[in-house]
C-alpha cells in the first residue's frame, strides 16, 4: 500500500511553522499573536481579554473549542474571561503559544471547529 500524504480539508488554514517569533499561516509571517479559526485568520494584540476573542465567538456555526495561547510561557488568564468563554458553549484550554499552535493543526485537519487566539512568543 503506497503512502500518501494528507494535508487536510482544503480551504482550512493552518499554521506553518514559526519563524522569527511569528506565525507563519499560507507561507506568509502574521503580526506577532494571531486570531485563527479554519475559515480565516486575524492580526490580533496581545492582551486576553474577551474583546480579543469577539470574531471567534461571532462566528456561525460557533466554535466547540477555543485555544488560548498565552505565549512563550504559561500564565493563566482571569477566571472571569475563562467563565465568560465557557458560557459561550465552547470547550475552553489554555496551554503556550506553541503547543496551541500544534493543537490548533491537529483539530482543524480532523475538520473540528476550532478557534484559537495565540499571543505573541514575545508576549
Amino acid at each position: 500500500m503506497p503512502l500518501e500524504l494528507q494535508t487536510g480539508p482544503r480551504g482550512v488554514h493552518r499554521i506553518d511553522a514559526i519563524r522569527g517569533g511569528r506565525f507563519v499561516v499560507a507561507g506568509e509571517p502574521r503580526a506577532a499573536s494571531i486570531l485563527i479559526w479554519p475559515g480565516g485568520i486575524e492580526d490580533a494584540g496581545d492582551a486576553l481579554t474577551i474583546e480579543a476573542f469577539a470574531p471567534l465567538l461571532a462566528l456561525d456555526p460557533a466554535r466547540e473549542i477555543l485555544l488560548v495561547g498565552t505565549g512563550a510561557t504559561l500564565r493563566w488568564p482571569d477566571q472571569a474571561l475563562l467563565d465568560t468563554l465557557a458560557a459561550k458553549g465552547a470547550g475552553v484550554d489554555v496551554m503556550t503559544s506553541q503547543l496551541a499552535a500544534r493543537t490548533y493543526n491537529v483539530l482543524a485537519g480532523e475538520g473540528r471547529l476550532v478557534g484559537a487566539l495565540l499571543l505573541g512568543l514575545g508576549a
